[in-house]
């Protein structure tokens, strides 16, 4: 009897989370929820949703932003948006570092995070055509710093005080304001796969200024529990050490679930970066509009 051939291993590659979706995401996004009314008029929900924070990594906190500031601040970044068209004659230039696909004035992330002024910076596919570029993304840098009226709103909508106060009793460290962004995402596909912002003590929160209660629209994803997850951790290192594949990527993440968080307008997502994370890609016709605060050491 011929002997079978053995059969050749299957090349080791990245693996996803499960993605929730029905009765499972809306329960798992609940348990992480809270109103923010609440929150400041009563201590005992205050310190859950701190606790709940450093438990899961995530959290969801409903209505922070009021219609009429985030109808003021869409309304600003429609006119910005215009002044970025017409850069030539708007004037635009004098007060931002703009950065279009063929015209590039600033390079580097911590150049735009330590920029003197907003940097409004349109992402463009990576230059070795690897995937995870966000091209197509308008990420702008110290939005407050475009005009007195755009800080004010950027202010209003970010609850600081509040906020910091919590992810403080959250992580029992004190943290301060890095850089303040906005994401406009308009069909962006080619998204980062689940990574975390490196290892150091950092959170970010993100104020949805568009509703975004559908995949399609290229919600905020997040692998509960993972910033503490040492095993998830030191399974992706290994494994993006023998592949040539960037230090910060969660790459083992198979028999997990990644929660996507939908949300919205003026609802928060506040998340510890260190965890595993992702925005889903979007359909070719979405749009989805964030204001984010970075908070670190």
């Amino acid at each position: 009897m011929a002997i079978a051939e053995a059969v050749p291993q299957q090349a080791a590659k990245p693996q996803l989370p499960v993605l929730l979706s029905g009765k499972a995401q809306r329960s798992e996004t609940e348990s992480i929820t809270f109103d923010f009314a609440e929150l400041l008029g009563r201590k005992r929900r205050f310190l859950k949703a701190a606790w709940t924070l450093r438990r899961e990594g995530i959290i969801r906190i409903k209505q922070v932003a009021q219609p009429e500031s985030i109808d003021a601040l869409n309304q600003e970044i429609a006119s910005l948006l215009n002044d970025v068209d017409h850069y030539t004659t708007s004037g635009i230039d004098n007060i931002a570092y703009l950065n279009l696909p063929e015209r590039r004035v600033l390079k580097g992330y911590n150049n735009f995070v330590d920029a003197d002024r907003a940097v409004i910076n349109h992402r463009v596919k990576r230059p070795d055509g690897r995937s995870g570029s966000d091209a197509g993304m308008i990420d702008i840098f110290h939005p407050e710093q475009l005009s007195k009226k755009m800080d004010n709103l950027t202010r209003i909508c970010l609850q600081e005080k509040a906020i910091s106060r919590l992810i403080m009793l959250s992580c029992l460290t004190p943290l301060r304001v890095k850089c303040r962004n906005l994401y406009l995402n308009r069909g962006v596909r080619d998204t980062r796969s689940y990574h975390c912002d490196g290892r150091s003590l950092k959170f970010k929160t993100f104020v949805y200024l568009s509703d975004v209660q559908h995949l399609d629209i290229g919600p905020y994803c997040y692998v509960k529990k993972s910033q503490r997850n040492r095993r998830s951790w030191k399974q992706s290192k290994a494994f993006n050490q023998q592949h040539n594949i960037g230090p910060y990527e969660y790459s083992q993440l198979g028999g997990y679930e990644a929660l996507p968080v939908f949300a919205n307008a003026g609802d928060m997502v506040i998340s510890s970066q260190r965890g595993a994370h992702r925005g889903h890609p979007q359909h070719s016709d979405a749009q989805r509009t964030v204001l984010v605060n970075m908070y670190q050491r």
